[in-house]
């Protein structure tokens, strides 16, 4: 369930039907990119994704403390977020790997409750600064115990991204972290605009 492998399956999983390549690994010249910002070249794919899937397998979330789960998940996702290994359907496909990913340790994530398109713009700030506190802060609205859980599973995200304002919220994100901010003051203080 740690495993890229895995991340793969849910890939082609969810895009069969959409690709004949769902689940296989970018090529050289299929770059990527969002935000201004380039991910990982298609050269480098195998040796980012063991680095990073073996931090996801070895720090997992903590089983007891809610705010330190959701903390280890998105430095894993930021870390992820860089290597984008496919063409396409990356998102939607992190957003269901990390959304299991809590699930085994115990937590839940009510997308209903989350701002998809703050978190896809949080996911690349996280990138492009290693700072994942403003993820953290993105998708703490919607974390909670398994057993409080409410049902608004991975899929109830897909309708509400809007590419224009996740750039718009990453731009105020990089700007409110370059005046020395931290993503918990962004989210308490109300920052997204619209």
């Amino acid at each position: 369930m740690t495993s890229f492998p895995h991340l793969q399956r849910i890939h082609r999983f969810i895009l069969q039907d959409v690709y004949p390549w769902a689940g296989q690994l970018r090529t050289a010249g299929q770059n990527t990119g969002a935000m201004g910002l380039i991910h990982c070249v298609p050269e480098y794919l195998p040796g980012e994704l063991h680095r990073v899937f073996s931090a996801i397998d070895q720090y997992r979330p903590s089983l007891t403390d809610l705010d330190e789960a959701i903390a280890t998940t998105a430095d894993h996702w930021g870390e992820l977020t860089g290597v984008h290994p496919f063409r396409d359907g990356n998102s939607r496909t992190q957003r269901f790997f990390f959304t299991e990913y809590l699930r085994d340790r115990g937590w839940a994530l009510d997308w209903t409750r989350i701002d998809d398109t703050a978190v896809h713009a949080a996911r690349h700030v996280a990138m492009a600064t290693t700072d994942s506190s403003y993820l953290a802060a993105a998708l703490r609205p919607g974390a909670a115990p398994v057993t409080h859980h409410s049902p608004g599973g991975a899929s109830a995200a897909t309708a509400g991204k809007d590419a224009r304002r996740s750039v718009d919220i990453f731009r105020q994100m990089m700007a409110h972290k370059r005046s020395g901010g931290t993503g918990a003051d962004w989210w308490i203080a109300g920052t997204v605009r619209e």
